[in-house]
């Protein structure tokens, strides 16, 4: 059994963003896909100023896809407590890292920088609940 497979399922969250006054709740749905080679995620918000989008899940790599036509890769690092993830560029650089709270919840940190991982500063918190 891959550590990803403890994110199957539907996750309702909320998130209080940097650039928001008020948290920014939505869905993110993990099923495995491609004979379960890979695992698909669905984010979808409730506030029309975040995109939605998708990623395809491996081991060690994170492809992000959303509406506006913006796609990014990380570097993906999963395990029983966990996941981390990392994409640095020369303009806009992102790292989140994520905790399991128990089978049902996790909580989350994203960060960026400007200097390619050099100084990075809070973007956003997220708590989830597993809704099945």
């Amino acid at each position: 059994m891959s550590a990803l497979d403890r994110l199957l399922g539907t996750w309702g969250f909320t998130m209080h963003h940097s650039a928001m006054p008020e948290p920014v709740t939505g869905r993110q749905r993990y099923e495995r896909v491609l004979e379960g080679a890979f695992v698909l995620q669905h984010w979808t918000y409730d506030n029309p100023e975040f995109p939605d989008a998708m990623a395809l899940l491996s081991e060690d790599r994170y492809h992000y896809f959303d509406v506006r036509g913006v796609t990014r890769v990380f570097d993906l690092e999963i395990n029983d407590a966990g996941w981390s993830m990392i994409r640095l560029d020369e303009d806009f650089s992102q790292r989140h890292t994520a905790r399991f709270r128990g089978p049902d919840a996790m909580e989350s940190i994203g960060e960026m920088s400007h200097d390619t991982g050099v100084t990075w500063h809070p973007d956003f918190t997220m708590t989830y609940q597993r809704i099945t």
